[in-house]
């Protein structure tokens, strides 16, 4: 695999430079930055931000030295990970139905919104709770397509050939719709990895220049592609394209999209007391859950969210997330933070060893382990509502490979001996 794809690569290598490059952008003075509120972003909470992901990479390189015998490729059963893909992507295709049913069962609303005449509001199409969430399942889907049709060269059916065009067009427009960039990015990483370690060794000099710089390669298509979705979302805005550039723009908004994400959980630390132990962040997902989330709030007896009071003494409101660096530590404080980090980062490699090997936990988790370090900077990912999605995918594939195995071995063990 690429250096990139490891926890020690990508934190060392790409993460704690670029932490260093945002945190620094206050005294840039670039026109384009949109950074309001109280700085709280100063020197001790930059070195305790980098810190952290060098805690990581630490985990990484404890989790590296770890001797674990890998399978062949040819080992992995192939059929019944196209199976798996093909009943998660049922099951994702079906919510998705639900969630877009105005659109779908009236093509006029899908051809206005297409065409910028109608933009829709996310709070007012129909939802189902519980049922359009599923949608989140999608990233299994891309992990177990990606790695079979990227990484194994294996030719896939129509279905899943089909299922994946569909299940993208669903993607795109939620993008298109609500700027939701994130659901692109989770459809995106598990096809990345699957790609890159195919490519990595590739004969051809630009494959291997693309991916021996990894995310640095990537960052003109981030930008890019940040700047089409704020093109719909803000651009239009007077208080921007009046007196800015669109590229001046697009880069001090991406800026300070990261940079405010960091200043906002420095600033929880430096006008509260923590740790709280209410898991406020880095267990978001359960708060939220229906039933039993009311019962865990009263249980760590979290009556009304800090980030949200924070926001609205020290911060800028339309750029709200806590940060996943120090988010976590006003959840646990420092020791148990270094830790939950260590383990991520440990975990992490152990997982890379075996996606690379062609093993189940591997091809279903890494992805999602991965995107965490992405998004590190916004928030901790496995805290978030749709990372428990992903990972209810991830059973629903294990059950289906699993009892696959099962059935084969039955009638192994049945069939009579010659």
């Amino acid at each position: 695999m690429p250096w990139w794809t490891s926890p020690v690569g990508i934190n060392v290598g790409f993460l704690l430079p670029m932490f260093l490059l945002i945190a620094g952008a206050d005294q840039s003075h670039f026109e384009g930055l949109t950074i309001r509120g109280v700085r709280f972003l100063t020197a001790p909470y930059i070195a305790l931000g980098a810190g952290l992901l060098l805690v990581m990479a630490f985990g990484g390189w404890l989790g590296g030295q770890l001797k674990i015998e890998r399978p062949s490729l040819r080992q992995l059963d192939t059929a019944a990970y196209e199976r798996a893909a093909l009943v998660v992507g049922t099951v994702a295709l079906f919510a998705y139905l639900i969630f877009f049913r105005d659109f779908v069962l009236h093509p006029g609303l899908l051809i206005r919104t297409l065409i910028g005449s109608y933009r829709p509001d996310r709070t007012t199409i129909s939802l189902s709770v519980g049922i359009t969430s599923l949608v989140n399942v999608a990233p299994v889907f891309f992990s177990i397509f990606g790695y079979l049709r990227l990484t194994l060269k294996r030719k896939l059916g129509r279905r899943l050939n089909v299922m994946f065009f569909v299940l993208l067009g669903f993607t795109l427009f939620r993008v298109y719709a609500w700027s939701e960039r994130l659901a692109l990015i989770e459809a995106a990483v598990p096809l990345v990895l699957a790609g890159a370690l195919r490519l990595n060794g590739s004969p051809r000099r630009l494959s291997r220049l693309i991916v021996r710089f990894g995310p640095y390669a990537a960052l003109p298509f981030l930008i890019l592609y940040f700047g089409i979705a704020e093109s719909v979302r803000s651009w239009s805005s007077a208080t921007y394209h009046q007196r800015l550039g669109f590229w001046q723009f697009v880069i001090g908004r991406l800026t300070s999209y990261y940079y405010t994400s960091l200043n906002n959980g420095a600033g929880v630390l430096a006008t509260t007391e923590w740790p709280t132990y209410k898991f406020e962040v880095t267990l978001a997902w359960l708060h939220k859950a229906p039933v039993i989330g009311r019962l865990f709030s009263a249980m760590v007896n979290l009556r009304y969210l800090e980030m949200q009071r924070f926001l609205g003494s020290f911060g800028d409101e339309e750029f709200n997330n806590p940060s996943g660096l120090f988010g976590v530590i006003y959840d646990v404080g420092l020791p148990l933070g270094v830790l939950y980090f260590a383990a991520v980062g440990f975990i992490a490699t152990i997982l890379l060893d075996a996606y690379r090997s062609s093993r189940q936990a591997g091809i279903l988790l890494y992805p999602m382990f991965f995107l965490f370090f992405l998004e590190i900077f916004r928030y901790p990912y496995f805290g978030a509502s749709r990372a428990f999605t992903w990972m209810l995918g991830i059973i629903l594939a294990v059950a289906i490979t699993r009892s696959a195995k099962y059935r084969e071995s039955a009638t192994m063990q049945a069939e009579p001996s010659h």
